[in-house]
């Protein structure tokens, strides 16, 4: 007689995974985009694609495919919520190659760590809890069954996405390449307004669970086209036409130049005050208010995956970051416009060994040297010693030097700093930390600032003091968050700059500016060093000659410094140079 057993079908497999999935998919926009409007077609793709994941995993009545999908859709989908709280993007396949950049540096993660990122496990475990039975055997017919539901799905899901989208790309019609289950029209270069991404985010058009299998076809189509030359549109062409002049003799420089990049240094803390009322940054504020400065008060930061990569390359450069991927570690081999070059002498003193792999990008960047820890621990200085590095480098040179001072005490978590400052007991945790690290640093900088002021060989020099980037967002927790609305500070809301503040001797009285923006900084500093005649403009303005926020068509921008970039346009342009 055949023994029976119970078991779960596998259609009923099949749901439990699927349902699983889906609610991941629709739980994680949730947590990252609720102020997005999903539209039924979009949603409709969720489900699309929960189906074809399953399909993958119901052929075997073992369990272990079942666990290993739902777990590694687990690892995929906290790992890019933590990288959307802190930095409002999406991971891209680019930034696989960043691995190395965070040895060290896995602490500054956990302030984006709460609670609710237990509930993507939790799902996987009632799939446990469901898959205890023996799973019944799968039949060959059930297999067509599967393949048939999951080709309809795709195709009907796909005709949706393109209906959808059909407003927005110029009347675009159909096509059978849109018939890929995990990619958008994006994918196959469609013309999709800037009007239609700013509506939905696009990975909504995705789908977190399809999303690897677009940045599979990304890379492909990347490394097909890398390196070719840059087709710029009739737009794209008269901007860069308004960018680039003709090649002149450089001036020759009159002084030092030394650009302080400061790490996460936010522009509301220059304003903060401690528990008696005292400034927590004294010594900028000081400095500010008896000297002539140019001080923009709010910069706003425009980096994109690169975070302080890209601060880098927008300083140093005056080019807007990549869209995708990260120009410092994908593109190092590239020349770029920069002002170190013009000077006899140039260094960047690099408090944390070769993160962001600078020892490519000093030498891209037009410096001569890099000045770093030589120890195996990567975290051997902080910013006393890069202060002193900064002294002893302009005590030791005659000629005039470039010279570029990274911070690093204002890394996340706010760990590292020697000072401790009596602020009120309601300011979060994580908040008062971060504000004794800008005390810190604020002390340091004032140091060199006093130095400056009494040393013979800072006579005609220029100074320039700038953040990275900034470090908190309105959804970095809910405790910094409702602070950031009780307090009305900026990162409240989710809008937040660093300041910027230039000392030059053509600045002969205070400029005082609101709001700028980050590519604002390598144009005025090459106005601050006589170079204005530099082929290269930038792709900000120049706050001496314009001090007031303007508009600098920041999508075109951006788009035709991603193609520059990624076209090494520059090589022959500086080599003619």
């Amino acid at each position: 007689m055949r023994c029976k057993y119970i078991g779960i079908g596998t259609w009923a497999r099949f749901a439990i995974v699927v349902i699983l999935l889906a609610a991941k998919a629709f739980l994680f926009d949730r947590m990252v985009a609720l102020d997005m409007y999903v539209s039924p077609a979009l949603a409709y793709f969720k489900w699309a694609a929960a189906v074809l994941l399953a399909i993958t995993v119901m052929w075997t009545p073992r369990r272990w495919p079942v666990f290993t999908l739902l777990g590694l859709t687990d690892l995929w989908i906290i790992a890019q919520i933590i990288y959307y709280r802190v930095n409002h993007l999406f991971m891209t396949w680019h930034l696989f190659a960043l691995a190395g950049n965070m040895d060290g540096f896995w602490s500054s993660i956990i302030p984006y760590c709460d609670a609710s990122l237990l509930l993507f496990p939790l799902l996987t475990c009632v799939a446990a809890v469901c898959f205890l039975w023996d799973a019944v055997p799968f039949r060959w017919w059930e297999t067509v069954i599967a393949l048939l539901l999951g080709s309809t799905i795709s195709l009907t899901g796909s005709y949706m996405r393109w209906h959808y989208h059909k407003p927005y790309i110029n009347g675009a019609p159909f096509s059978w390449e849109w018939i890929n289950p995990c990619t958008i029209p994006q994918a196959f270069s469609v013309d999709v307004s800037e009007n239609e991404r700013k509506v939905t985010h696009y990975i909504h058009h995705r789908s977190i669970l399809a999303y690897p299998l677009y940045m599979t076809v990304d890379c492909i189509r990347y490394y097909a086209e890398r390196n070719q030359p840059a087709e710029l549109t009739e737009a794209e062409q008269d901007e860069l036409a308004k960018l680039v002049t003709p090649h002149l003799p450089p001036a020759k420089p009159q002084g030092h130049l030394v650009i302080l990049l400061l790490e996460s240094f936010e522009s509301w803390v220059l304003d903060a005050v401690d528990k008696n009322g005292e400034p927590v940054c004294p010594a900028i504020k000081a400095y500010i208010s008896s000297h002539p400065v140019l001080y923009a008060h709010d910069a706003l930061t425009q980096i994109q995956y690169g975070m302080s990569g890209d601060g880098q390359l927008i300083v140093n450069t005056g080019l807007y970051p990549t869209k995708e991927g990260v120009a410092c570690i994908d593109y190092d081999y590239c020349m770029y416009p920069n002002i170190a070059h013009l000077y006899p002498r140039s260094a960047i003193v690099n408090p944390c060994r070769n993160v962001w792999n600078q020892r490519c990008m000093t030498t891209a960047y037009g410096y001569q040297e890099l000045i770093e820890p030589n120890t195996d621990d990567r975290f051997a200085w902080n910013d006393s010693i890069v202060v002193d590095r900064i002294i002893q480098t302009l005590d030791t040179t005659t000629a005039p030097c470039c010279l570029m001072g990274i911070s690093i005490n204002g890394h996340l978590p706010f760990d590292s700093s020697p000072d401790s400052i009596e602020l009120p007991g309601t300011i979060p945790a994580i908040i008062q930390n971060y504000l004794c690290t800008a005390h810190y640093t604020d002390s340091q900088v004032g140091r060199f600032l006093a130095w400056s002021d009494t040393s013979e060989v800072m006579r005609n020099s220029t100074i320039a003091i700038t953040g990275d980037h900034r470090i908190f967002t309105y959804d970095m927790s809910e405790e910094v968050q409702d602070y950031g609305l009780r307090a009305d500070l900026p990162f409240g809301t989710g809008q937040a700059g660093c300041p910027f503040i230039l000392t030059a001797p053509c600045v002969d009285t205070t400029i005082y500016i609101p709001q700028a923006k980050q590519g604002d900084i390598f144009p005025t500093i090459l106005h601050a060093i006589d170079q204005q005649h530099y082929f290269w403009k930038g792709m900000g303005h120049d706050l001496i000659n314009q001090p007031c926020y303007a508009d600098d068509n920041y999508a075109l921008r951006s788009s035709l410094a991603d193609k520059l970039i990624r076209s090494n346009w520059f090589k022959s342009t500086i080599l003619e140079e």
